[in-house]
């Protein structure tokens, strides 16, 4: 029963997906959205098992100073401290506090001061103050960077006074907050900025290898690239206005052509997995034992 189970459980989810695609009835709907629910759920999951794995792998290397075991503390050192940055701590401290509104008499207008405090900002901005007419607003309190809680207040202006809007910002924390995006763009991206950069020496060493026209089919390859790379760069097109032309055909019509086949193959690999999955044919998702 321990290797029946799976196999029926993975033909009843494959077949409910396969015909609520063909069967408008509301209970189909709603169990496709009950799978689709249980999908996410185990990706999460997943995701948990794959922190868990991370340690489990990089732990003993660690702990045995094995080969490039340094790396490995920053890889769990990195892991770690973008985890405990993406909790939301700010939902521990309460409600953040209403902004504070101010009357006093001068030139009909809203100044707004938003007040911060932390070690991420390096700025203060000036007070904005803005002339209005007369009556009733809604004003919107914003920091100029991203990862801080925004309020808004209500404020009636009358003539000749300046009303004075004045908000504490709180730091937010989590996916959205201001640590967790200063790491990303800060650290984050820089690094995948610059592990781009060094593939393109590879890429170039191995375009270089690709392409030395041994046989027909290297030689079409090459004359390819050529036209490619002529045409893209304003050399080509200050030589002729025909090798942008070519380069844009080779690039919406023979490229494209293969690409589509491609992704056509590819579609049908899809459904035969997906139906020897279906069938029990394919056992290799439920392990070794399977």
């Amino acid at each position: 029963m321990k290797k029946q189970l799976p196999l029926i459980l993975g033909f009843v989810a494959g077949l409910l997906a396969f015909v609520e695609r063909y069967v408008p009835a509301a209970p189909m709907r709603s169990m496709q959205s009950f799978l689709l629910n249980a999908a996410m759920v185990l990706a999460a999951a997943a995701f948990i098992l794959g922190a868990v794995n991370v340690i489990q792998v990089n732990a003993p290397i660690i702990a045995r100073r094995r080969e490039d075991w340094p790396y490995k503390v920053v890889l769990v050192a990195s892991a770690l401290i973008m985890f405990l940055a993406g909790i939301k701590w700010d939902r521990l401290g309460g409600a953040p506090r209403p902004p504070a509104v101010t009357a006093a008499a001068g030139d009909t207008s809203i100044e707004v001061v938003a007040d911060r405090d932390d070690a991420l900002v390096w700025f203060a901005p000036a007070p904005l103050v803005r002339p209005v007419a007369p009556g009733t607003y809604t004003v919107t309190v914003r920091a100029l960077r991203a990862g801080y809680a925004e309020t808004q207040a209500t404020v009636d202006v009358k003539p000749g006074q300046r009303v004075t809007v004045r908000a504490w910002l709180p730091m937010l924390w989590g996916p959205t907050g201001r640590v967790f995006t200063w790491l990303y763009d800060h650290v984050f991206a820089p690094s995948n900025a610059t592990m781009f950069a060094l593939l393109a020496f590879f890429i170039a060493s191995a375009a270089f290898r690709a392409f030395r026209a041994r046989n027909a089919e290297a030689a079409l390859l090459l004359g390819a690239a050529i036209l490619i790379m002529v045409g893209r760069v304003p050399l080509g097109r200050a030589l002729s206005p025909a090798f942008p032309a070519i380069a844009d055909w080779i690039v919406d019509i023979p490229n494209n052509a293969g690409r589509r086949a491609i992704m056509m193959g590819a579609a049908l690999g899809a459904i035969a997995t997906s139906l020897r999955v279906i069938l029990g044919l394919e056992r290799s998702h439920l392990g070794r034992d399977a």
